[in-house]
């Protein structure tokens, strides 16, 4: 509809329908216009939304995906994580060169 804004929500998930590589919330943010250290945690929060809007609007033929983050120091994946986050230390190395994860929808 003409004049309706669209909630950030609304363009984070437009951003990675239309994305052609997974992006983190840092990139996102930056996309969006939005300052990327102060929104980091934010898009988060939407991030997890956003995954259970897909199942309800597109009855599941579009799925979420997070690539893990890793440490960039030894190589450890997170791959426990319970929901989209940047660990702030390597469990293994204790380095704090993390990569954050990246996120990235698809069609089942």
């Amino acid at each position: 509809m003409p004049g309706v804004e669209e909630t950030t929500r609304e363009r984070i998930l437009r951003l990675l329908l239309e994305s052609r590589r997974p992006l983190s919330a840092q990139e996102i943010a930056a996309l969006l216009g939005l300052d990327p250290v102060r929104t980091e945690k934010e898009i988060y929060e939407h991030i997890r939304h956003i995954a259970k809007t897909l199942r309800r609007r597109y009855g599941g033929r579009y799925v979420l995906y997070m690539v893990p983050p890793r440490c960039r120091d030894c190589g450890y994946v997170f791959t426990d994580l319970k929901e989209p986050r940047r660990p702030s230390r390597c469990p293994r190395c204790k380095s704090q060169r993390i990569a954050p994860p990246l996120f990235y929808i698809e069609e089942r």
